[in-house]
């Protein structure tokens, strides 16, 4: 880490809340949702101009598969903290994902979707993917699912961009893939229509809450209990949402920093640190280490993932890993998967070696850490 870079992590990390536990957290986005179906969708673009190579999700990130979690699990099983808990990493999920024949239909004038379990019955060999998530990644605890979004995207910008005959996405479209690889002629937005909780008016903010309140009712259906903690797609999102979240079970803020829509396709920042609390008594904390070899395959993510860890511990934080899903995946490219898992279990020897009295726990539990400890 350059200078730079040590003085942020020390000032993340020596604000607020503290604890002598040495818990480690694996925060990871995106779990559910669609991007490249799969690596003849990915040739296919990149034949047609479309350039997909140029984003590590487009290039890697895909439909989690049987085989991704068998992988997976497989890793994740092989360690134990001092307490006996497997790692365990906090699949923040989306619950759907947009009905591409439906919107073709409405000659794109509606929105529609399907439940993540019917994308799984559509993709090719992953029948079994639901089952061994909640056989394997529920019931012992090593992919834990909480609330990300109904799916991510904004219905409403994603419908304005295919209306705007963007080649690029009128491709991906046909190739029932979810681009958004930043094309600004459909939008304003930083983020186009990726982030699900951004809106330029009260109206389309009103629409988003409904939607909030929607996805948080069929992610209890879908899983069987409610998730107590959240993470916005993009980290953009209002505060102004917070009283929806609170209503729905949401008591913890993975994210303390997030970026604040104030129309016009503009955001401000917004930061938030440890145990700060907003009026419904929801509680923040900070992903304070990245571990994301996609990203950049050639970079010594394990040195400094450890590095950001004994910044987090010395100043008696927990270490919350920020870590997508697209390290995990492999139905694209499958060196893509074997280099992330095999950095993971490199990474998690180094923890457990570092630090045998180290604690896996999940965002949830985090969250009912700190609230008993503040609420003492």
């Amino acid at each position: 880490m350059n200078v730079r870079k040590i003085l942020t992590k020390n000032y993340i990390n020596f604000r607020g809340w503290s604890t002598n536990k040495k818990f480690i957290l694996i925060e990871s986005d995106d779990w559910g949702a669609i991007r490249m179906p799969s690596k003849a969708v990915y040739d296919e673009l990149l034949s047609k101009g479309v350039p997909v190579d140029r984003n590590y999700f487009t290039k890697y990130d895909c439909l989690e598969s049987n085989q991704d979690l068998e992988q997976l699990f497989h890793v994740l099983s092989s360690f134990k903290d001092r307490k006996g808990n497997h790692p365990v990493i906090t699949a923040n999920a989306l619950i759907a994902n947009p009905d591409f024949e439906k919107v073709e239909a409405s000659k794109f004038s509606e929105y529609h979707y399907e439940l993540v379990s019917e994308t799984y019955n559509r993709y090719e060999n992953n029948s079994k993917t639901l089952q061994n998530w909640k056989d394997n990644g529920i019931a012992k605890r090593m992919l834990w699912p909480q609330f990300h979004g109904r799916e991510h995207l904004n219905p409403k910008e994603w419908l304005k961009t295919l209306n705007a005959n963007v080649e690029q996405e009128k491709i991906g479209f046909e190739n029932r893939a979810i681009l958004g690889i930043g094309n600004k002629l459909s939008s304003k937005r930083s983020n186009e229509y990726m982030a699900a909780f951004e809106f330029e008016d009260e109206i389309e903010m009103n629409q988003i809450h409904q939607i909030t309140k929607e996805g948080l009712e069929l992610f209890e259906q879908f899983f069987g209990f409610k998730s107590k903690s959240f993470v916005a797609s993009c980290s953009i999102r209002s505060d102004k949402l917070d009283k929806v979240l609170s209503e729905n079970g949401v008591m913890y803020h993975q994210l303390g920093q997030h970026l604040e829509p104030i129309g016009e396709g503009k955001c401000k920042l917004v930061n938030r640190f440890w145990g700060d609390t907003n009026q419904y008594g929801q509680i923040y904390w900070r992903r304070n280490a990245t571990f994301e070899p996609s990203r950049d395959p050639s970079f010594d993510w394990v040195n400094s993932c450890m590095a950001e860890i004994k910044i987090a511990f010395r100043w008696g934080k927990p270490a919350v890993i920020n870590s997508h899903r697209v390290n995990y995946i492999g139905s694209i490219f499958e060196e893509n998967r074997e280099n992330g898992l095999k950095l993971l279990q490199n990474l998690l020897q180094a923890i457990v070696k570092e630090w045998p009295e180290v604690e896996f726990i999940s965002s949830d539990q985090l969250g009912d850490f700190m609230s008993e400890s503040i609420n003492k």
